[in-house]
């Protein structure tokens, strides 16, 4: 979460690939390409050391500039920012999930960290961001560091404070078009804090926010993949984690109708792609719905079942696809007509 000019890079390069990664699972064309990024992104890691490595240094650095010049407030975000950063980020969706809050493990956590980093940031607070002296750091980066230090601290609740203020009420200064992305990651915060913090519903708000401004701002994307932050699979894992099995079956069903209702609404035009490829999200929808059914001994299961066999077109043992023997116009029938 480290959004600051020096750290962005560095913290977007760690948290981007496990985002793709999840959002790529949700496209079946791209299955056999999930390998190809993969590969240029550990080709890049060799090729070029990561900022990180030099961060001990500099840090060092630092602190013995400080000692005889205590007031420079820029060198000390600037230590604060690459120490927040090295601490790491939320994990896989597996670690959010799977966290217990030891009280044990956070007391120890606190007494390593938290009086020397609170300190400073207190002093950033104090001297930088009520003084709104931004060319310093940005009121946003100044949040986004605190969350993620907060959450490593396992003071959960500072930490939703925080997100909250981003979220609703914290100012862009100099770079107004960042407040969308500030903005996003607030929401990407607030979705995992709270399922750290058990509040099912707060959560589930966080990722409908960011969906319904995905799908506002660029449906294609939504549609085709997801893009970055979260994506109609962090929706399921949610439902899943909470045992909302109630609410996962609408779900699919509307999101596995909607996928197909885009692709039948846009595929004339010049963005072939990605109605394409909203086609194919459909189909793997639908198979979720099956399976899901399957499970739950639903009385759908077999009506279902029957579609998603006469849709699908087995490529190979990882990649199945629409039948390419189905018109668009026969496809539109057959789904309609599931969903009536």
């Amino acid at each position: 979460m480290k959004t600051s000019s020096s750290c962005l890079e560095v913290c977007w390069s760690k948290i981007e690939p496990k985002i793709m990664k999840r959002t790529i699972k949700e496209s079946l064309l791209m299955k056999h390409y999930i390998l190809i990024p993969f590969l240029i992104l550990s080709f890049s890691g060799w090729s070029q050391p990561s900022p990180q490595e030099g961060y001990p240094a500099r840090i060092k650095v630092i602190t013995e500039q400080l000692k005889t010049d205590s007031l420079n407030y820029k060198l000390i975000w600037e230590r604060l920012d690459m120490k927040v950063n090295l601490m790491g980020g939320f994990g896989t969706y597996h670690d959010v999930f799977s966290l217990e809050m030891d009280s044990l493990e956070k007391r120890n956590k606190n007494e390593l960290y938290f009086d020397e980093f609170n300190t400073d940031f207190n002093k950033i607070f104090d001297n930088v961001i009520t003084e709104e002296k931004y060319d310093i750091v940005e009121e946003g980066d100044f949040y986004l560091n605190r969350i993620w230090f907060y959450y490593h601290m396992r003071e959960i609740d500072k930490a939703i404070e925080d997100a909250i203020y981003l979220r609703d009420a914290a100012s862009y200064s100099r770079y107004w078009q960042r407040g969308d992305y500030y903005n996003n990651w607030a929401l990407y915060s607030l979705y995992n804090l709270y399922i750290i913090d058990n509040q099912y519903e707060k959560a589930l708000n966080a990722i409908d926010t960011m969906l319904e401004k995905k799908r506002n701002k660029d449906p294609k994307v939504l549609y085709a993949g997801g893009g970055g932050f979260l994506g109609f699979q962090d929706k399921i894992r949610l439902f899943e984690h909470f045992n909302k099995n109630e609410e996962l079956l609408p779900f699919l069903k509307k999101t596995c109708l909607t996928y197909f209702n885009w692709y039948f609404k846009n595929i004339n035009h010049k963005e072939e792609y990605y109605a394409k490829t909203s086609k194919e999200n459909g189909l793997h929808f639908l198979k979720l719905i099956v399976n899901d059914m399957k499970k739950s001994n639903d009385g759908d299961y077999s009506k279902f079942n029957e579609t998603y066999q006469q849709l699908r077109h087995q490529v190979n043992d990882n990649f199945e696809t629409i039948s390419p023997d189905l018109s668009d116009k026969k496809l539109k029938i057959i789904v309609l007509k599931l969903f009536e």
